[in-house]
């Protein structure tokens, strides 16, 4: 029977995992409506992208913490937060591709 510390930590991780995955898809989904919305809609992008890294940070920070203490002992809970990460920076560094 699985501890109530695990349970509890994977229904913590795993909703914000898709909160995370949920803005990457909006910074990468965000497109100018025309050439008139190029430069808000870059910036728009680059404060999606600033909001989904940091965010993203934090859920690793919060996984590192599940996993020291041994909860979840599976280390691929921390691919999606640094998979979200690395694509928040791609799209923070290029926010009109």
């Amino acid at each position: 029977m699985p501890r109530a510390g695990s349970l509890v930590s994977a229904a913590l991780l795993l909703p914000s995992n898709l909160a995370l995955g949920y803005l990457l898809f909006l910074a990468v989904a965000a497109s100018p409506d025309g050439p008139w919305d190029e430069a808000e809609s870059a910036a728009t992008v680059q404060v999606v992208s600033l909001l989904s890294g940091a965010l993203a940070l934090a859920v690793a920070l919060l996984t590192l913490f599940i996993l020291a203490t041994q909860w979840l002992r599976s280390r691929w809970w921390l691919a999606v937060p640094g998979l979200v990460l690395a694509g928040s920076v791609i799209r923070w560094l290029f926010p009109s591709a």
